[in-house]
């Protein structure tokens, strides 16, 4: 039966090429003129996928041969699976069945979507938790997208130029000018260079989340800080080499340079403490708004509030006692000086992202417009000291205040991410900032009376490495 089968399909196609209109069958050969005619039902024909067509059902107007062999029916009982990449589409039209298209992702693997019927699809507007890690679509287009990361840092800010708190100097020029600013041999053993540049550590962590079914808006909250860093120097002389605390005194009109001796052979011996101090914190809360995205890149603007914290403190101990015939004779003195300066303001700035394969790449910018508070506080003292327990005010002074400036803040920095997972990726980042008019209390000091006045400005730069989480 199956070898007549297939005679009779060889057979019937050759007719239908060369377009004869009948013939004289072999003996044992069914008539393929008498196969079906065209004009069968339309709920008998099947129907299948685009590039397959439709079989028609093949049917006798009599009782072929094939029929008398026992076949009936369609050629095929069931349709052919199709093939990659093509959807199989039952009678009733393509709007009846879901739809299943294959994507691939920027890995190289594959995901299919599958849209319940009635409704449109668009695969340019379909996100996938590869897209920018700000969630999987399965978390609903209602539901927010969050951030968080935690960040370790390595940073600096700029230096100050301290002046030459305490020194040394030969002993051979004699007491009261051994050791004094300008003379040959005066050697700074605290100051008189810039210090407070080195490196150190430091953290920042931000927290930030997207709303509304198209995740167009956003809220973001950061802070920064670097750890305090300090210099300083502690001594105890004991009357063998020339420890000076240089300072200028007004004196019949004019300026004169007397040094105080924490220590000079062979007259006096003491004790000093010097520390020269810095911190540097900061934060800001931003609303984000998406201007442009796409599969490749997003373009977000952002405003909102800035605040940073800066302060400085110098300070300097010292005690002089006299090695001759008064041996409890000595000047007990102390210098300090404080500043803090805290920033605010509203700013506005821009972030841009993009992403290849697992890496992502960001850059953000932004500046801020506002106020500086500035606070400074100064005392100055010097008591002649008779014993442990007499005291005689020699000078004692005091100053301070708060003084605003306007200021301007400019942000800048990149970041680069390797995406371990959906959710989650490792971080590394540089960013530096600039503050404008501040006040430093190593710069504001002053080896006179009176302080130096004026403003400077700060420069941090920070790297850093850390993780992030969304969902």
């Amino acid at each position: 039966m199956w070898k007549k089968l297939v005679t009779a399909i060889a057979i019937g196609g050759l007719a239908a090429g060369t377009g004869a209109a009948s013939h004289d069958p072999e003996p044992g050969v069914p008539d393929v003129d008498r196969l079906t005619t065209p004009a069968a039902p339309a709920d008998e024909v099947p129907q299948f996928a685009a590039g397959y067509g439709a079989l028609s059902t093949f049917r006798s107007s009599g009782l072929s041969s094939l029929e008398a062999e026992g076949f009936r029916g369609a050629i095929f009982a069931t349709p052919l699976p199709p093939r990659p990449r093509q959807v199989l589409i039952p009678a009733g039209g393509p709007l009846m069945a879901p739809v299943i298209t294959a994507t691939p992702t920027k890995h190289g693997k594959m995901l299919f979507e599958v849209v319940p019927p009635g409704e449109e699809f668009d695969s340019f507007t379909t996100r996938h938790p590869e897209d920018f890690v700000f969630g999987p679509s399965s978390s609903g287009p209602d539901r927010p997208w969050v951030w968080g990361s935690a960040e370790v840092l390595v940073g600096m800010t700029r230096a100050v130029n301290v002046p030459p708190v305490v020194t040394t100097g030969p002993a051979t020029q004699g007491f009261g000018v051994a050791g004094t600013l300008g003379q040959p041999g005066t050697v700074p053993l605290f100051g008189g260079q810039r210090l407070l540049n080195d490196w150190r550590a430091g953290l920042r962590a931000e927290v930030g989340a997207y709303f509304g079914s198209s995740h167009e808006w956003g809220a973001s909250a950061r802070f920064y800080s670097l750890f305090s860093t300090s210099e300083q120097l502690v001594a105890d002389n004991n009357g063998t080499t020339v420890v000076a605390v240089p300072q200028f005194q007004n004196l019949l009109g004019a300026t004169v340079q007397f040094p105080i001796y924490v220590g000079f052979p062979g007259l006096t011996g003491g004790t000093i403490a010097t520390t020269a101090q810095t911190t540097f914190t900061g934060g800001d809360l931003n609303l984000r708004r998406v201007l442009r995205d796409s599969e490749s890149w997003r373009l977000e603007a952002l405003f909102g509030y800035r605040q940073l914290h800066l302060g400085d403190e110098l300070g300097v101990q010292f005690t002089g006692r006299s090695s001759l015939v008064v041996p409890l004779l000595g000047v007990i003195g102390e210098d300090s000086i404080r500043t803090r300066n805290n920033f605010y303001g509203p700013q506005l700035g821009g972030v841009i992202s993009t992403s290849v394969g697992r890496w992502t790449f960001q850059g953000l910018s932004a500046v801020a417009l506002g106020v500086t508070a500035s606070d400074l506080d100064f005392s100055r003292t010097r008591l002649l000291g008779l014993g442990n327990v007499v005291t005689v005010p020699l000078q004692q002074s005091t100053t301070g205040g708060r003084v605003n400036y306007f200021s301007v803040v400019a942000e800048g920095g990149v970041k680069v991410g390797f995406r371990i997972t959906d959710h989650a990726r490792l971080t590394m980042s540089y960013t530096g900032l600039y503050w404008s008019n501040v006040r430093r209390a190593q710069e504001q000091f002053n080896l006179s009376p009176t302080l130096t006045g004026g403003t400077t400005y700060l420069i941090t730069h920070a790297l850093g490495w850390g993780a992030e989480v969304r969902y």
